[in-house]
């Protein structure tokens, strides 16, 4: 059995390998946001959970409304009695809480840390606009360097807002210990990646920057659908 690191070498020259007579020299980065897609592909599951969660939130808050009411001023009946109303609509625990935006946003984690290390070990190659995808952002030219910056920052924007949305609009959020401090998280956590990405290869930064807007589309499509 490959090791992940090993399987993620060896997919992404399958896709380089797919997508070179048509595109050249650009093959290498293109590779690395079809393998993006993947990746928000198979986490798809997830994100139309977060979204049907959210619609079937939307539709109980006249009864959250009166439980709120009812139990102002016993927060841990009123977190229990929220959290039966959620089990008896179909609504996971996850959902409820408020903390799927977050765990859409950390499971992508281990896999940039291994594209990560596909690219220290050489054993992909490529350029992004004739530089060296293993190139740290920071040591890219300056117009490179700053469109990617502005991508990202774009990118982080976007998904800020429809995390933090997401997570505001979970009824459980509100009222939890720590529901807030989701919220912030949820809006402070596409940011983080910004300052970091300057520190990495250019290979990491297209995963990056890939990604949030795959996924900034990927929400707007499922809230319209």
């Amino acid at each position: 059995m490959l090791a992940p690191v090993e399987l993620t070498q060896h997919l992404l020259t399958l896709l380089d390998s797919a997508v070179r007579p048509l595109l050249g020299p650009s093959s290498a980065w293109v590779a690395i946001a079809l393998l993006t897609a993947l990746v928000r592909v198979a986490l798809l599951p997830l994100a139309i959970a977060q979204v049907r969660a959210g619609r079937v939130q939307a539709e109980l808050q006249p009864e959250v409304a009166k439980l709120r009411k009812r139990f102002a001023k016993k927060p841990e009946r009123l977190q229990a009695a929220m959290l039966d109303l959620y089990r008896q609509r179909g609504v996971g625990v996850l959902a409820g809480s408020g903390c799927l935006p977050l765990l859409l946003q950390l499971v992508q984690l281990p896999v940039i840390w291994i594209v990560y290390r596909v690219i220290r070990a050489s054993a992909f190659s490529g350029a992004l606009f004739g530089v060296p995808l293993a190139t740290t952002l920071w040591a890219a030219p300056a117009p490179l360097l700053l469109a990617l910056v502005g991508v990202l920052g774009v990118a982080a924007a976007l998904s800020s807002w429809q995390g933090a949305r997401a997570a505001r609009n979970a009824a459980a959020t509100a009222d939890a210990p720590g529901g807030r401090s989701l919220t912030a998280v949820a809006r402070a956590l596409p940011f983080a990646t910004i300052p970091v990405a300057a520190w990495l290869p250019l290979a990491v930064v297209v995963y990056l920057a890939a990604g949030n807007l795959f996924t900034v589309v990927q929400q707007a499509l499922l809230r319209v659908h």
